[in-house]
């Protein structure tokens, strides 16, 4: 985040309106003796932003930003962020009561990367609302508020006490700021995977183990047995038509036997008459008398 423009009036001890003009500065220093608002500068810039600042040590606190002496306050900041430009804006009140609140809160594109935002440049709004426009800025930031204080504008003190915190939570907080947690994040999906694979290995395992009878030599065995079958299975089909033959056949003659049975059980049910022999012999008799005349 680079601050192009930042505008204020009415806002901590600027009472009426000012302007700080960043454009074009790579490095600057805020100078003057104590009381100067060298602070406030940074306050307003991170009140813009944030809707809040550090040193007031609670995220909720907006009386402070407001002068004194005034019942309307404005901050507005214009920044570039990966070559966008960007206007965050809002507005505080004091009510009659002397209680100050954020009356309202934008945040918005400039369609012109080189824009000041002035009255008559195109925008595209992005959030409205204090909330919001918080929640829009830390999203486009990367750095939620408590991030931001830390690695952008430390407020004074602050420092020392963040080299010598507990290591886990500067490295905590270092994390967070650079992106890290991306590689916690691929370490549990890696994690995940390999207890996946490490699982469906076991599987395999014991499935293998199902097979280990499964030598070369109970292939080759395997193989012959196969080769046996084939050639019985060439031989049965080659002895196909014979065997059709030959059982027509074994039909055929079952058949002849079934009617010779027949007709002998009707022979054995006959019995030959009686004078039959007689007259057999009187046949006979006749037969030689005729051939005689």
């Amino acid at each position: 985040m680079r601050p192009v423009l930042l505008e204020m009036a009415g806002f901590g001890s600027f009472r009426l309106p000012t302007t700080v003009d960043f454009a074009g500065a790579e490095y600057f220093a805020l100078v003057g003796s104590t009381g100067a608002g060298k602070s406030t500068v940074i306050d307003a810039l991170t009140f813009a932003l944030y809707g809040s600042v550090p040193r007031w040590d609670n995220s909720r606190t907006v009386a402070l930003a407001l002068a004194p002496t005034v019942s309307r306050g404005t901050v507005r900041l214009v920044f570039d962020v990966g070559g966008e430009r960007y206007v965050a804006a809002r507005e505080l009140r004091r009510a009659a009561t002397g209680s100050v609140s954020v009356r309202s809160a934008r945040l918005e594109r400039l369609r012109d990367a080189a824009g000041l935002g002035g009255a008559d440049e195109e925008t595209e709004p992005l959030a409205d609302g204090a909330a919001a426009v918080t929640k829009a800025v830390e999203d486009l930031l990367g750095l939620p508020f408590g991030d931001f204080c830390t690695c952008v504008v430390l407020p004074q003190g602050d420092f020392a006490e963040f080299l010598h915190t507990e290591p886990r939570k500067r490295q905590e907080k270092l994390v967070r700021i650079l992106g890290l947690g991306v590689y916690d994040v691929i370490a549990r999906e890696a994690n995940s995977e390999a207890a996946a694979q490490r699982q469906r290995a076991e599987v395999l395992s014991e499935q293998l183990g199902g097979y280990a009878d499964a030598t070369e030599a109970a292939e080759r065995d395997a193989a012959a047995r196969v080769a046996e079958l084939d050639a019985l299975a060439e031989r049965v089909v080659a002895a196909g038509p014979e065997l059709a033959t030959a059982t027509a056949d074994l039909t055929a003659a079952d058949a002849l036997a079934d009617r010779l049975q027949a007709e002998r059980r009707q022979l054995t049910t006959l019995s030959v008459p009686g004078g039959l022999a007689d007259l057999d012999a009187r046949q006979r008799a006749a037969v030689t008398d005729r051939e005689r005349v």
